[in-house]
């Protein structure tokens, strides 16, 4: 229980350091929709990763705060664009300072579902049926 709590600490700190350099590049995103992954039911956090045909991506991320603290909920969205080897889709995370490596951290990952080339680049395995963010699994829709 604690590892949570000092989890959602250090993604709080994190994701509040850099959102006040953030610099966004616009993306148009899709508007039709062609791999989901979203997180299961848990209490730690609602996420989901929306692939579009348009090679154009977005991270949701909500944090659940836990029931005996006064904490506020996270909220982020990531876009980006991606491009694509066969399954494997390579997300280029358009925010500055946005560290992808909080969020698919190697720890928790197979190395068959995601793979981090650096803080704003990842590839996804989108034949897997699930796939692991911030140590959560995501099933695919």
């Amino acid at each position: 229980m604690f590892k949570k709590y000092l989890l959602v600490i250090i993604v709080l700190s994190l994701f509040t350091a850099c959102g006040s350099k953030k610099q966004i590049a616009e993306v148009t995103l899709g508007t039709e929709q062609t791999v989901a992954y979203k997180s299961l039911g848990n209490g730690v956090a609602a996420i989901s990763l929306l692939f579009f045909k348009n090679n154009t991506f977005q991270l949701n991320f909500k944090s659940i705060p836990q029931p005996e603290t006064d904490d506020k909920p996270v909220v982020r969205s990531e876009k980006g664009t991606y491009t694509a080897e066969g399954n494997w889709k390579t997300l280029q995370f358009l925010s500055n300072g946005f560290d992808a490596t909080a969020l698919f951290d190697a720890q928790y990952n197979n190395p068959n579902e995601v793979e981090v080339l650096s803080e704003n680049t990842v590839k996804v395995n989108t034949d897997e049926q699930a796939i692991t963010i911030w140590g959560i699994l995501c099933e695919r829709e």
